[in-house]
């Protein structure tokens, strides 16, 4: 059963959405929506993932609280916020998929709340911002999780905030002889794809350099 909110900052709040059918307790989100929505409304909805490296974070925590409210207070548009499986409990792919759940739910569901499941804004922040642009770099995870239309077709923005993309690299160059930054660790099984920026761009290009092998003057 939903359970709605009373309204804060003039926005109707669903609290603790499934959008697996046997989830999680973390594989929740909330939904906000204006308290005066035209009917038969079809309005865009921005989608935030939370950071927390991978390890900690929560869609009600911090500075996240209320950040669904705050994107429906500034007009015209839904907000949703995602929580996802936490490493170590899980390991890489299992957040991306988790969040390819929550857009593919939102997608499907979105229009019962007066949204357009053919506008979504993706927003992510730190290691929320590397698990959108994961899923954009790769279609693979939305359509394992049920989703047929293409990307395009219903994304129409995404905004990573204070993204992390290259994960290996930051590990080698930043603090390499940290014992206890397990970043990698926690993605990875195998060879993950713990790079989704180098991964789109390698999509149109056969070879990319490295910039530390560049020449100074370029």
């Amino acid at each position: 059963m939903l359970r709605r909110t009373l309204p804060v900052f003039g926005a109707y709040k669903w609290q603790d959405v499934a959008y697996v059918s046997e989830p999680h307790a973390l594989q929740k989100l909330d939904i906000a929506i204006p308290r005066k929505i035209p009917p038969r409304a079809k309005l865009p909805t921005c989608v935030f993932v939370h950071g927390g490296s991978w390890q900690r974070g929560d869609k009600n925590g911090g500075l996240n609280s209320g950040i669904d409210e705050a994107f429906v207070s500034a007009g015209g548009c839904l907000g949703v916020s995602v929580n996802y499986r936490l490493s170590p409990e899980v390991q890489h792919p299992e957040h991306v998929k988790d969040v390819a759940a929550a857009i593919t739910w939102v997608h499907h569901n979105v229009a019962k709340f007066g949204g357009d499941p053919t506008k979504l804004v993706l927003v992510g922040h730190s290691a929320g911002a590397h698990l959108v642009m994961q899923i954009l770099a790769d279609p693979a995870y939305l359509q394992e999780a049920g989703m047929k239309d293409p990307v395009d077709t219903f994304v129409r923005g995404a905004v990573g905030i204070s993204g992390v993309y290259n994960i290996t690299n930051i590990q080698r160059h930043v603090v390499p002889d940290c014992n206890h930054f397990t970043i990698v660790q926690h993605l990875a099984e195998g060879d993950p794809d713990v790079d989704p920026t180098m991964k789109l761009i390698k999509a149109f290009v056969n070879e990319v350099a490295d910039p530390e092998e560049l020449s100074p003057l370029l």
